[in-house]
């Protein structure tokens, strides 16, 4: 539900503190094109509030943002995406942009879908759900329904047409979780390219657990080049990538 710009906020005691005209919740300002902002307690969003004072001046510069060139759908789904990531106070970036650079890529598949369009904040919440997973963050299923009030079934299925249209949740290689882990060790950037060489070499020649074959690999080129590093230590620090 959109309210309009005639929309009568109430200031409160000359504090630049507004209320939802709907549930008198707290308002969120995130720049938009047109001036939107969302209610952090039910998710109303309000358009076309213009205080210069909140405001920075748009420029469709990132994924979420969008201009006159963009489709209606599209800017449905990025308002659905705003609306969503307000409420779970999630960070512009990296949450947001990568679901939004998803929506973007994939619009020609997810727009098709009547089931997601349907349901588009249940469809978002599923992609931002898929994408913290890809980023390590642990936040379950439940919890961000129970927060969005969605019904957790309904949101599961759609991440399950979500995982499938946009290959969210894929494997990673060996040469992903070098790159991932090999910092913790050293920031020498030539030894972690000699490492992904390495790899490279291998290629189909040698198969397994992708950790114990990047961390193999990268201990070779760390003994050849005579870094001193301890088993313990070394294996230690390696990890799958979160998602995994």
């Amino acid at each position: 539900m959109l309210y309009s710009n005639n929309t009568i906020l109430r200031k409160t005691s000359g504090v630049r503190k507004f209320n939802c005209p709907e549930c008198q919740g707290s308002l969120i300002f995130p720049n938009g094109q047109y001036s939107e902002i969302v209610c952090e307690r039910c998710g109303l969003v309000i358009t076309g509030f213009q205080d210069n004072q909140c405001f920075t001046e748009w420029t469709p510069e990132w994924y979420s943002n969008w201009d006159k060139r963009d489709s209606g759908t599209l800017r449905e789904w990025l308002t659905a995406l705003r609306t969503v990531s307000c409420q779970l106070h999630l960070p512009e970036f990296p949450y947001r942009e990568e679901a939004a650079r998803v929506i973007r890529k994939k619009s020609s598949n997810i727009f098709r879908s009547q089931m997601l369009g349907k349901n588009k904040k249940e469809a978002v919440t599923a992609l931002v759900f898929l994408i913290l997973r890809q980023y390590g963050e642990a936040r379950s299923l439940k919890e961000i329904c129970a927060t969005l009030s969605l019904d957790t079934s309904l949101v599961m299925k759609h991440s399950w047409v979500l995982r499938k249209m946009t290959k969210l949740g894929i494997s990673y290689s060996p040469s992903d979780h070098l790159r991932y882990n090999a910092w913790k060790l050293t920031p020498n950037i030539e030894l972690i390219k000699k490492a992904e060489n390495l790899l490279e070499k291998l290629g189909k020649k040698v198969s397994g657990n992708p950790v114990s074959l990047a961390a193999g690999a990268f201990y070779h080129i760390c003994k050849s080049k005579g870094l001193k590093l301890s088993k313990d230590d070394f294996f230690g620090c390696w990890s799958f990538l979160s998602h995994m």
